[in-house]
């Protein structure tokens, strides 16, 4: 049932082959992700398998069992990964850096939503939290990161 309505809105986006069997689709790391900075794009593939250890447990109706374990694995994400990217487009003055810091402030408050709402006994967690990561990816990734490629090869960075 959970499958049915979760699986394939976000199969039609992410997964590699819409025909493979349910329990080996996984969220697909490719170049079309790639900032061109080894480090981000490091901490951005960690994110991808936190990703496809919440879709995995979803597969196998097992989704409440590894939310906190996800959860707690996205704040650290949050620490570690939002204040080197932000550092990174200071460092290098990039025009955009206050509204690519404000999308990380309302990805944080998501965060925290999302755990408060799992420690309060809120159903529907991890399939709320599997369908948000999956637009994070398509809206942050591959437009907010994207924008700052360019910006920061010509610069020099890697």
């Amino acid at each position: 049932m959970l499958r049915s309505h979760v699986l394939p809105f976000v199969a039609d986006v992410f997964w590699e082959d819409e025909n493979m069997a349910t329990a080996t689709t996984t969220f697909r790391w490719t170049e079309k992700y790639s900032v061109n900075v080894d480090f981000i794009d490091k901490q951005h593939q960690r994110l991808f398998e936190t990703i496809n250890e919440l879709n995995e447990a979803l597969a196998h109706g097992e989704g409440a069992t590894v939310v906190e374990r996800v959860l707690q694995k996205l704040v650290d994400y949050v620490v570690g990964h939002f204040s080197a990217e932000e550092a990174l487009l200071a460092k290098y003055k990039y025009p955009a850096v206050a509204s690519h810091q404000a999308e990380h402030e309302k990805f944080t408050k998501a965060i925290a939503k999302f755990l408060e709402d799992h420690r309060a006994g809120k159903s529907g967690v991890p399939v709320s939290l599997i369908m948000f990561l999956q637009t994070w990816l398509k809206e942050h990734i591959l437009k907010n990161d994207k924008a700052y490629v360019e910006f920061l090869t010509s610069r020099g960075v890697r």
